[in-house]
C-alpha cells in the first residue's frame, strides 16, 4: 500500500479506539467529561488528516483512475481489503467510492476477475446503506444493486473461461444477493424466481464439480436462509401454493442444518431459524396460530436476561417484535395476550438498561428498532414514550448529550418567553389564551423538556453513520442522515404517549419560512404544533453550533457567532418571536452553554451508573 493509504489505516484505527468511551465506576462524572473532551480534542487532527488524504490523494486517484498503473491498483484494491477488515465495513462509503473506481478501470481494462469483484462489492457497500435505510426508505438503492449484483450474475456464461475459484464465487454470490434487490409485495415473485435460479445452479453437480474449492453448502444453506425471510409476504396473504412451497422447503432445510450444527457442538439452535421454522409451519398451515404463539413464547422465555451475544439480542428483543406483528393479527389477541405482551416490555425495558458497555450497540439497536415500530400502549402500562427514553440515554452518547442539552436550553427560553411575552406561545399545545398558557407553566415546562429529549430520536436507527467519525460524511451519507426527522416522525406518532412530540420531530430542521432546510414534506400549517417546532428548532441550533465536546469535526462557535447567525436566519429560518426571545436571554443562555453540557455529561455518566430499580421477575 501506499504512505498516505496506511496513513488513513493508521489514523482510522486509532479514531476507533478514541470513540469507544463508556462510563466506568472507578472514574467520576467529572473525569469522565474531561476524558471525553481530551477525546475529542484528539480526534479532530486524525479526522483533518483523513480529510487530507482524501482530498489530495485517494479522490484525484478515483477521478483519473483509467490513468492508474496496475501498481496503484492492486495496493487500492489491497488497502479497501484492509480497510473493510479493520473497520467490518463502518467507513463504508470509502468502500463503495473504491470500487465504483475499480469498476470503471476493470471495464477500460477488460479485467474480469476485478469486475466482478469490484461489481459484488460495489453492490454489497449498497446494501449496508439501504440496511440503514430500510425502515425509512427500504428501497433507495435496489435498481443500483439490481444492476451490479446483475451484471456479476451474468458472467455465469463465461463461467468456463474464468478460472480464478475466487471470481466464480463471486458469481454465485451475486446471483445468490439478486434476491437482496427485491422488498416489496408487488416483487414477491421476482424474488423467489431469483432464489429459484440460484439454487438450480448451486445444486448443479457439474458447477460444483468444476470448483470443488467452493463452501458450496454454506452457499446453498445462505440461500435458502434468504428464502425463508419471505415468509414476511406470506404474512399479507397473498403467496400462492408454490411460494409456500418453497418456503416451507427453506425452512425445514435450514432447521435440519441449524439442528446438526447445534447437536454437533452441543449447543442451542439459533432462535432465528427455530422462529422461521416455526412461523413457515403456521403459514403453511401446518400449525394454527395457537400454536405459533405457544412455540414463540417458549422460546422467547427460554432466552436469558443476561445474554449479549447477537442471538440474546434477538431473542429478547426482535423476537418479541415479531411476536407483536402476529398479536395485531386480531384485536381479541391485543387484549388476551395482555400479561404476555406486558412481562414482554418489562423485560425488554430491563435488558435494554442493563445491557454492559461491551454489548454491540448496532445489534442491540436494530433489533431493539422493531420492537418500538411494533408497540402496543396498554392502560397503565409501560408506554412507548418509557422506550423511547431508554433509546435515547442507553448507548449514544453523542445524542443522549444532545438531546439533554437541547433540552435544558428549550426550557430556558420557554421560561424567558413565560415571563416577558407569553402571548408568542399563544397556539402551544393547543392554548390559545395567555392566561392558559400562564396557568399551565409546569405542564408546558415537562412537555418541552420532552420535546427536547425525544426530538433527535430518529438519529438512533442511523447508527452506522455516527459509530466511525474518521472522516466527514459524503454528499449522499449527508442526505441519508436528514431522513432522521422523517423517521423520528414515524416513530413517535404510533402511540398515544408519544405522537404530540413527532411534529417537532419532524420539523426541527425546515426553515420557519419553509424555503430552506428539510424534510420538505413538512408543512407548518397541517402541523399540530409549530410554535414547539419553532422553539426546539432554535435550541437545537444554538447547541449544535455551541458545542464542543461532542463535535470532532469543528470547534464551537463563539456565543458571538451563534447569536449573529440567528439574528441572520430571523424570520426566514427561525421564528422572529422566538429570536427575539432568545436575545433578550443572552446571558443566561451563554451561562447554560458553559454549564449544560457538563451536566448532560453527568446525567449520562449517572444513568450509566444507577441500575434499574426493579430487577426482579415480573
Amino acid at each position: 500500500m501506499n504512505k498516505y493509504e496506511t496513513t488513513y489505516l493508521d489514523n482510522t484505527s486509532k479514531i476507533m479506539k478514541l470513540v469507544a468511551v463508556t462510563p466506568t465506576a472507578s472514574e467520576s462524572a467529572e473525569a469522565f467529561y474531561t476524558d471525553c473532551t481530551k477525546r475529542t480534542l484528539a480526534l479532530r487532527p486524525l479526522i483533518a488528516e483523513n480529510m487530507t488524504v482524501l482530498r489530495d490523494f485517494l479522490i484525484p486517484l478515483f477521478d483519473d483512475i483509467l490513468a492508474a498503473t496496475p501498481e496503484t491498483i492492486a495496493e487500492l484494491a489491497e488497502f479497501d481489503d484492509a480497510l473493510v477488515k479493520l473497520t467490518k465495513q463502518a467507513d463504508n462509503g470509502v468502500h463503495y467510492q473504491i470500487n465504483c473506481a475499480l469498476t470503471v478501470y476493470a471495464r477500460q481494462n477488460n479485467d474480469r476477475d476485478l469486475l466482478i469483484r469490484s461489481l459484488y462489492h460495489s453492490a454489497m457497500a449498497l446494501y449496508n446503506y439501504n440496511n440503514i435505510m430500510r425502515m425509512t426508505d427500504p428501497g433507495k438503492y435496489h435498481w443500483k444493486m439490481r444492476l451490479l449484483f446483475g451484471e456479476a450474475a451474468g458472467y455465469i456464461r463465461y463461467y468456463d473461461e474464468l478460472e480464478n475459484p475466487e471470481t466464480r464465487g463471486y458469481i454465485h454470490r451475486s446471483m445468490s444477493n439478486l434476491a437482496l434487490c427485491y422488498n416489496s409485495i408487488s416483487e414477491a415473485e421476482p424474488k423467489f424466481a431469483v432464489l429459484r435460479r440460484a439454487l438450480q445452479i448451486l445444486t448443479d453437480p457439474s458447477f460444483q464439480k468444476k470448483t470443488p474449492s467452493l463452501p458450496w453448502k454454506l452457499f446453498i444453506t445462505k440461500t435458502h436462509q434468504e428464502r425463508t425471510t419471505l415468509l414476511g409476504y406470506m404474512r399479507y396473504d397473498t403467496a400462492s401454493c408454490e411460494q409456500q412451497h418453497e418456503v416451507m422447503e427453506s425452512a425445514e432445510y435450514v432447521h435440519h442444518e441449524q439442528l446438526l450444527a447445534a447437536q454437533e457442538k452441543n449447543i442451542p439452535m439459533q432462535p432465528q431459524w427455530l422462529y422461521a421454522y416455526y412461523a413457515a409451519c403456521y403459514h403453511c398451515g401446518i400449525h394454527n396460530l395457537a400454536k405459533l404463539f405457544e412455540n414463540l413464547e417458549q422460546l422467547y422465555i427460554s432466552a436469558s436476561q443476561t445474554d449479549y451475544s447477537q442471538q440474546g439480542m434477538y431473542t429478547n428483543l426482535f423476537l418479541p417484535a415479531m411476536y407483536t406483528e402476529y398479536v395485531r393479527k386480531d384485536k381479541r389477541y391485543i387484549t388476551n395476550k395482555t400479561p404476555i405482551m406486558q412481562l414482554i416490555y418489562q423485560r425488554a425495558l430491563r435488558y435494554v438498561r442493563n445491557a454492559p458497555p461491551e454489548a454491540h450497540t448496532e445489534f442491540l439497536y436494530s433489533y431493539l428498532r422493531p420492537m418500538l415500530f411494533n408497540f402496543i400502549e396498554y392502560p397503565n402500562g409501560i408506554s412507548l414514550k418509557a422506550f423511547a427514553h431508554e433509546f435515547i440515554m442507553g448507548r449514544h452518547l453523542g445524542t443522549c448529550v444532545h438531546s439533554i442539552a437541547v433540552a435544558q436550553l428549550a426550557v430556558l427560553i420557554l421560561k424567558h418567553l413565560l415571563k416577558s411575552s407569553p402571548e408568542a406561545l399563544l397556539g402551544i399545545r393547543g392554548m390559545l389564551s395567555a392566561s392558559e398558557i400562564t396557568e399551565n407553566e409546569e405542564a408546558l415546562i415537562s412537555y418541552i423538556y420532552d420535546c427536547g429529549m425525544l426530538h433527535d430520536i430518529g438519529k438512533l436507527f442511523f447508527l452506522q453513520l455516527f459509530s466511525l467519525p474518521n472522516r466527514q460524511w459524503l454528499s449522499f451519507e449527508i442526505e441519508m442522515c436528514e431522513a432522521h426527522a422523517l423517521q423520528g416522525y414515524r416513530l413517535l406518532k404510533n402511540a398515544p404517549s408519544t405522537e404530540e412530540f413527532a411534529p417537532v420531530a419532524f420539523g426541527h430542521h425546515r426553515y420557519y419560512n419553509e424555503a430552506g432546510g428539510y424534510p420538505k414534506e413538512f408543512s407548518r400549517a397541517e402541523c399540530a404544533d409549530p410554535i414547539a417546532v419553532d422553539l426546539i428548532a432554535v435550541a437545537d441550533f444554538i447547541e449544535y453550533r455551541g458545542n464542543e465536546v461532542n463535535n470532532a469535526f469543528r470547534e464551537a462557535n463563539s456565543i458571538d457567532q451563534i447569536f449573529a447567525r440567528l439574528l441572520e436566519g430571523r424570520g426566514t429560518r427561525f421564528s422572529p418571536s422566538i429570536v427575539d426571545a432568545v436575545a433578550s436571554a443572552r446571558a443566561e443562555i451563554a451561562e447554560l452553554l458553559d454549564t449544560a453540557r457538563p451536566k448532560a455529561y453527568q446525567m449520562a455518566y449517572k444513568y450509566s451508573m444507577t441500575p434499574p430499580a426493579n430487577q426482579t421477575e415480573p
